[in-house]
């Protein structure tokens, strides 16, 4: 099963908290993958303001940007 395309978002909650948070949210939210305890993996195609307000959610908790296949959202113009 191949994975798919995307930016990925590192956050410090587990898989299911993630999903609860961004219950209804869409702004390019493909899948959501556990990292191990306490982690998640977001896969999202959100870009510029959408992507500031896909951070915020996860502001409390710690996130990181991860490594993707499309490149990285910050360096498209």
């Amino acid at each position: 099963m191949a994975d798919p395309k995307g930016f990925r978002l590192i956050v410090n909650v587990g898989a299911a908290e993630a999903r609860r948070r961004l219950k209804g949210y869409g702004h390019g939210v493909r899948k959501i993958h556990s990292a191990g305890k306490q982690q998640a993996v977001v896969i999202h195609t959100a870009t510029r303001q959408h992507l500031d307000e896909l951070k915020a959610r996860f502001a409390d908790v710690g996130y990181q940007d991860g490594a993707s296949e499309a490149g990285e959202p910050d360096s498209a113009p």
